[in-house]
């Protein structure tokens, strides 16, 4: 309850104030951060950052895409060997035994 009231007392100020500045000092701060955004440091900092990223994700992919075969290998393997051998895949003691079929509902 404290947090809220904070925060909308802090927004409250931020208002005023942002209203007291007007149109000019709006213009200003836009002007700097496009000046800032538009300095070629920052620009090459930008696409470095950018690059870094691309790679992060990259790799990313490619640990993500390996655990999914990984794990779409072991689930199939698992129901490989359920329905072949080990088990009749209605469970152990069913009165159904290797009778039991799942039909599927057609449209």
């Amino acid at each position: 309850m404290v947090g809220k009231v904070l925060l909308l007392a802090a927004a409250g100020a931020g208002y005023v104030l942002g209203a007291r500045a007007g149109r000019e000092r709006y213009e200003q701060i836009s002007s700097s951060v496009s000046r800032l955004w538009g300095n070629p440091k920052v620009q090459s900092r930008v696409v470095d950052l950018e690059d870094k990223a691309g790679d992060l994700a990259r790799q990313a992919g490619s640990v993500a895409q390996e655990k999914v075969g990984a794990a779409a290998g072991s689930v199939a393997g698992s129901v490989k060997d359920r329905f072949s051998g080990g088990s009749n895949g209605a469970g152990s003691g069913s009165a159904l035994g290797d009778q039991h079929h799942t039909r599927m509902p057609t449209d």
